[in-house]
Order: structure tokens, then sequence, then C-alpha cells
């Protein structure tokens, strides 16, 4: 009985450690890059980098957006904005909210059924679609590194001070996840291809109004701030 008790026991081990390695498939991998960009956001004060590495996109260098365009863009969207800024409900309480049409590649802003935005919009590409659901912006930066996929091919991208990044969770949607709505700099085809890792890019004039327009209310000089119960976010619909 004693010499099969050995191998037995070794049986019951190698068992237990492919069973844990089996359910660790269906959790999130913390080491893979995903953790340091969601430690990175939440450190992030959204000031412009000014000595920033060279705009990668599919592995190629692409013109960067210069901080006097982003504080100009910003500027201009204060000036001609005529809509409640920055709370999620307006005057008569009515609630904002954000809808993307991914079938359309449209984005439509809303102050209950009233329709104060449309824009064109690229989203998530096969292999990295942009999900769909009920979700809340859960953060507002106004400038922030985006930077993924694998170096020397086609999926690589470093993009710094990314412009007017409104980052949406909830759902099945995990804040870390790192999805936004945010500006892009590095390609123009909203309203004509997907081109994105999962986010809703937009012109960087138009998301700089939408920015400007949604929850949670950003204070006078701050560049960053997590949404709170007392300063929600706003709604946003995604749906195909």
């Amino acid at each position: 009985m004693k010499k099969y008790l050995l191998p037995l026991i070794l049986l019951l081990v190698i068992g237990a450690i492919l069973l844990k390695s089996n359910s660790l498939k269906n959790t999130p991998n913390w080491g893979d890059g995903t953790d340091a960009f969601y430690k990175e956001l939440i450190a992030s004060k959204g000031d412009f980098a000014e000595n920033a590495d060279e705009a990668v996109f599919d592995n190629q260098v692409v013109r960067s957006i210069t901080k006097e365009e982003t504080e100009n863009i910003l500027a201009q969207a204060q000036n001609i904005q005529k809509q409640v800024l920055g709370l999620h409900t307006v005057y008569d309480g009515a609630e904002k909210w954000i809808e993307v049409d991914l079938s359309d590649l449209k984005l439509y802003a809303w102050e209950g059924k009233s329709k104060v935005y449309e824009f064109s919009v690229s989203t998530g590409r096969p292999g990295y679609e942009t999900p769909t659901g009920e979700f809340r912006v859960w953060r507002k930066v106004l400038s922030q590194r985006y930077k993924g996929g694998i170096f020397g091919t086609s999926s690589y991208y470093n993009l710094p001070n990314v412009p007017y990044s409104l980052f949406f969770g909830g759902e099945n949607v995990p804040n870390w996840k790192g999805f936004a709505i945010h500006g892009a700099y590095w390609h123009n085809d909203f309203g004509v291809k997907n081109r994105s890792s999962g986010c809703v890019n937009l012109k960087p004039e138009e998301v700089g109004l939408l920015y400007n327009w949604a929850g949670p209310t950003i204070p006078a000089g701050a560049n960053a701030l997590t949404a709170t119960e007392d300063n929600p976010g706003t709604k946003v619909v995604i749906h195909d």
C-alpha cells in the first residue's frame, strides 16, 4: 500500500496545479500591462507632457498634437458652448447621456430627449471590439499617454498627450480595462473605418466639446478628476 501512496500524492498535487491554472485563465492577468496603465491613469494629473516620445501608431511615426493646439481647442470649446457644462443633469433635471452607435459610427450627446451634439467616430477594429452596454464616465483626463500592442509589429502604438479622455466602465466592463472616449490625432477615419483598440475615437476639436459638456465637473485649473457619488460621471450607452 505504501509504495502506491507517493505516486497518488504526486497525482493529486499535479491535478491541483492544473485545476488552479485553468481557473486563472478566466481571471485578469495583472502582469500583462493593463495594471500598469490603470495605475498610471489613476495617478495621472492630466498634464501635457512637454518632452514626450515620438507618437507611433500601427508601428509608424505620426504627427502628435501640440500643447498650444490642445489648449486652443479647449478654449474655443468653452467660448462657443451654450449647454450646461460639466454636470450630469441639466436645469430641468433631465439627465445627460452619451449614445454611441457602432453600426453607423456615430456618437450623440443628449440632454434628456434633446440632442445637443452629433459626431462621427471610429471604434474598435476586429479582435478589439468596443464593448456594448450601459456605462458611466468614471474619470476625465485632459492629456494621457496610451501604449499597447507588440513593438515592431503593426499592432504597436505609443501615443503621448492623447486629448480629452472620458474613461467609462460598468456592467461587464471594469474600470481597469481602460476604455475611453477620446480625441485621436493619428488618423482621420471617423465615420469611415474602425481603427481603435476598443476606445471611441473622435476628432480632437469635437471631443473637446464633449469633454467640457460631460460630467464629472472638473474644478478650474485641474486636468484630471475621478467621478464620485456627489459628482457623478455622464451615462454612456453603446449599442450595435
